[in-house]
């Protein structure tokens, strides 16, 4: 019985390692959960370090369980607003650096979430 229980946990161990080398190559590990306008909360698991992720809908608050850092932006395209378009009409760009294990929520006036990009994602 106790061989039986160090193999388990043997093989437990290396399909753990397994599953998280698999995942962590090339996606931030973890969930980023946020709300949408009418309450609705989604769970996105591991996003992808590559590229621009569109929040479907718009996003209120965003909580960042994941590994990484991210920036929320108030478009679509993962780019700063033109100047005087962002969410308090200052000059100026409009995106939020949101640190891992964090969360931010939504302020009176402000626009929604549109999109987000995982910092230091890529190759």
């Amino acid at each position: 019985m106790i061989r039986r229980s160090r193999a388990r946990r043997r093989a437990g161990a290396v399909l753990l390692l397994l599953a998280v080398a698999g995942c962590s190559n090339g996606s931030a590990l973890g969930t980023i959960e946020y709300t949408g306008p009418g309450g609705r909360i989604v769970k996105i698991q591991s996003p992808s370090h590559e590229g621009c992720h569109r929040l479907p809908g718009g996003a209120r608050s965003v909580r960042n369980h994941t590994l990484d850092d991210i920036r929320l932006y108030a478009n679509e395209s993962c780019v700063l607003t033109e100047a005087g378009d962002d969410q308090r009409g200052r000059t100026g760009g409009e995106s939020f650096y949101l640190g891992t294990q964090s969360s931010v929520a939504f302020t009176p006036g402000q626009s929604l979430w549109r999109s987000y990009s995982v910092v230091g994602g890529g190759a």
